[in-house]
């Protein structure tokens, strides 16, 4: 979006001078009595007060405890609070806890961007066929309704082609975490154009919704979603996200989906999906809460990566009303990484995690794996869904995602899958046909689209049986006369034969085996 230059300067002048967020450990006790290390902003803590509290009084009582007031939050009632030099954050909760008018106090904690190392090796999007979207396509595209998925991350790469034009009328953001004292550093949201502090948001932004169907690239969940940058995170923090330096906190998260709340349901901006793929330890905290009730309340759907230490969800997925992500592999394994814990079973959803392909800073593409990754996939099909059913609420939406999703694990809802691996056919069915009774794809598999032209279709994708679901899958394509055209490793075809020949017009049959079992279908091609 085009800014006068004295607006421009003025940005500059505000986030340069910043410090980089100083962290420190802080042991958590849980509601339950437990207790948990956790990573947490040193020098300050959040608390909120009651409306008969004036910012004066604040302010005085902490400057008598040698801290200071660091102004006032979004929230109503909520005021950062800075320590005396070098107190530890467990002293300062001590320290402030008898302040005046005090309701509630707690760290502020901090977020990193849920990745793990890139696999190199992996340059397919098998995630495309593993949901399903291939069939779910025919249903919808994400262009029937105005759909917009917040990218509240690193900051997104304005100028990459798949993600360029695709933020339509909305206004991109920086949501500043932990100010600083210094001139214009403040700890609202203002305007500031797509750009990206590393490539992390970059890469969730490309697997939601990157541009599709454009004969470049890869393919978004959703083509027709638009994107909004929501940067949390400070350039002089997150050069190349490097994991001991880029954080962010509670307020700025909070901040975040506050500002989301005035553009859903709007013209520019249609429904609004927001995705956190960052985690942070320990329960979620009152202040982030408190920000995801509004957002909830105002309908908007909010959905975040569950954390990549194979450990406890991680917050903000373990917020209430949130739908958590954990991440499955090619196989639909869980990622050995994957967070779990009952939040995943009372509400979360999977999607692919592993080696999965999307866009990179510089108009590159890469291959990533994270929970981080699993999330936006998630996020792009409710875009789907939403877009194909406008009147659905947020928790409709997330419902239709986790009553569809293919069932992995443990039968039924559980800690590590939660409600099973998103199926973006199913879940588009279910959404406009609103049931799912004589799904073919239930009981036997398909091909999809049939007839494949492959001049129009480029790409044809299988659905199988659940239970043909293993490791070790293949497909196998046939004449109607038993000659193997080609075997496949995954699935979806683009219409070649094993001599890298296109296969002729005709009728054809396939096989898909696993360790599970095997499953047979037709399909045919015209060109």
């Amino acid at each position: 979006m085009i800014r006068s230059l004295g607006l421009a300067a003025a940005l500059l002048f505000a986030f340069s001078p910043a410090a980089a967020l100083e962290i420190e450990r802080h042991m958590s006790v849980s509601a339950s009595g437990k207790s948990r290390q956790v990573e947490v902003v040193k020098g300050e803590v959040l608390a909120r007060f009651s409306s008969a509290t004036s910012s004066g009084a604040v302010r005085a009582a902490a400057r008598a405890r040698g801290g200071d007031d660091g102004g006032a939050l979004a929230l109503p009632g909520w005021r950062l609070l800075k320590l005396p030099p070098g107190m530890r954050v467990a002293d300062g909760l001590g320290q402030f806890k008898s302040l005046p008018g005090l309701e509630v106090i707690q760290p502020n904690h901090a977020y990193r961007p849920t990745r793990v190392p890139n696999d190199p090796f992996i340059n397919s999007q098998y995630a495309l066929s593993r949901m399903s979207a291939y069939a779910g396509w025919e249903y919808e595209v994400g262009n029937s309704s105005r759909v917009t998925v917040a990218v509240i991350d690193t900051g997104i790469d304005g100028t990459h082609p798949e993600l360029s034009g695709k933020f339509g009328a909305t206004v991109s953001q920086y949501c500043n975490p932990g100010p600083t004292d210094a001139p214009g550093d403040n700890i609202n949201c203002v305007p500031q154009g797509p750009s990206a502090v590393c490539n992390h948001g970059t890469m969730v932004a490309g697997l939601a919704a990157a541009a599709s169907d454009n004969a470049t690239g890869i393919a978004g969940i959703s083509w027709g979603a638009q994107v909004v940058s929501i940067k949390i995170f400070r350039d002089s923090d997150c050069v190349n996200c490097n994991p001991n330096s880029c954080f962010t906190d509670d307020q700025a998260i909070a901040h975040a989906l506050l500002s989301l709340i005035s553009k859903h349901n709007t013209p520019d901006y249609g429904k609004v999906v927001a995705n956190l793929s960052l985690g942070g330890g320990g329960a979620c905290s009152a202040l982030v809460q408190s920000a995801v009730t509004s957002a909830r309340t105002a309908g908007i759907l909010v959905v975040a990566a569950t954390g990549n230490d194979s450990s406890l969800v991680n917050s903000p997925a373990n917020c209430d009303y949130v739908l958590p992500v954990g991440a499955t592999d090619s196989e639909d394994k869980l990622a050995y990484f994957s967070s779990r814990g009952p939040e995943m079973a009372l509400r979360g959803v999977s999607a692919p995690g592993v080696g999965v392909y999307t866009t990179d800073m510089g108009g590159g593409y890469t291959t990533a794996d994270g929970t981080s990754f699993a999330s936006p996939l998630a996020a792009g099909a409710a875009a789907l869904v939403w877009a194909a059913k406008p009147v659905y609420t947020s928790t409709d939406v997330a419902n239709a995602l986790r009553n569809t999703a293919d069932d992995l694990g443990a039968s039924g809802p559980d800690n590590n899958f939660g409600h099973g691996r998103v199926n973006i056919h199913r879940a588009l069915r279910y959404a406009v046909e609103g049931t799912l009774s004589g799904f073919k794809g239930e009981s036997k598999a398909i091909a999809f689209p049939s007839p494949f032209r492959p001049a129009s279709d480029r790409i044809l994708s299988f659905s199988f049986p659940a239970d043909t679901a293993g490791s070790g899958l293949t497909v196998e394509i046939y004449t109607m006369e038993g000659e193997l055209v080609k075997k496949l490793d995954g699935l979806t075809w683009n219409g070649l034969n094993a001599a890298g020949n296109p296969a002729a017009t005709g009728v054809y049959l396939f096989m898909v085996r696993s360790d599970s079992g095997k499953s047979r279908g037709k399909f045919a091609i015209i060109r």
